[in-house]
């Protein structure tokens, strides 16, 4: 009688168990780290288009708002700028888009930071810029440097909108010995809330007891025709549930030039372009023009 061999089956050791389960795991792991690769590269992709977007429109606004402004400044036939500007605000115009937006428009004195790049300038304006800027370095902190220098513009300081600390840092490089003497006749002139003309600076440099040679360097120093601007633009819903609620704001610096070759057509300011232009926090109560350098 024959016997068919009987087939016998055996568990798995424990061995190939483990080999299989860790197997299985590091699928897992790596099916993971390619999901998750992909979401980050789509993730980073789609922040860069945002960018980009931002970036088009912010540079498509500040161009249409440059051409509006500079259309506003031909209306002023050769008005000083600061006296058609609203003088607690510097509000200069209101523009209503299409939607309903209001597009609110406030120019501000951008120049009573000290000049911090002296490249290309004249000898003088390098030595006394210089000594101004020494004279920063050492009352201030480095936050407070960087917020009351800047790069680029006239090399001289307005001294309308001047921080008292840079009045101070300039006023001795100009008067010396009498610069405590001028600070004091400046500062008389600044509560007083008028613009300071050239006229009245050599006033108050005279009073100081300044020289003739410490009178021209004031004249030299401090500008009381200003040429750089901040140009601040706030923008407010016009429709739906947040109706006139401020939504977002906008700054830059720019040039504005008195073209004296056109002084005859009564339209001398000309607007250049931004230096800086850059999104601005609709959180902030005040701007701050250090932010904008």
């Amino acid at each position: 009688m024959t016997h068919t061999p009987r087939t016998t089956h055996t568990l798995p050791t424990p061995n190939r168990r483990g080999f299989a389960i860790a197997m299985v795991v590091m699928l897992m792991v790596v099916v993971g780290l390619g999901i998750g690769v992909a979401l980050t590269r789509f993730s980073a992709q789609a922040k860069t288009v945002a960018r980009q977007v931002d970036r088009y429109q912010e540079h498509h606004l500040g161009r249409g708002l440059q051409e509006a402004i500079g259309a506003w400044l031909r209306q002023q036939n050769g008005r000083d700028l600061l006296d058609v500007l609203e003088p607690t605000t510097g509000h200069a115009m209101d523009i209503t888009l299409a939607d309903g937006s209001q597009v609110s428009v406030f120019l501000r004195d951008a120049q009573g930071a000290a000049l911090s790049n002296l490249t290309g300038r004249t000898d003088r304006q390098i030595e006394e810029g210089g000594l101004i800027l020494r004279n920063l370095v050492v009352n201030t902190t480095n936050e407070q440097y960087l917020k009351l220098t800047r790069p680029f513009g006239p090399a001289t300081i307005s001294i309308n909108s001047a921080p008292e600390l840079v009045l101070d840092a300039a006023a001795r490089v100009v008067a010396g010995q009498f610069s405590e003497r001028l600070i004091s006749e400046l500062q008389t002139l600044r509560s007083q809330s008028v613009k300071i003309t050239r006229t009245e600076l050599t006033r108050a440099s005279t009073s100081a007891g300044l020289s003739s040679e410490q009178r021209a360097a004031a004249l030299r120093i401090f500008a009381t025709d200003i040429q750089l601007w901040a140009v601040i633009i706030e923008v407010r819903a016009g429709r739906g549930m947040n109706q006139g609620r401020l939504i977002a704001r906008y700054g830059g610096i720019t040039q504005i030039r008195v073209n004296s070759r056109n002084n005859n057509s009564g339209n001398p300011m000309e607007l250049g372009a931004f230096v800086t232009w850059k999104a601005i926090s609709i959180n902030d109560r005040e701007v701050d023009l250090g932010d904008l350098y």
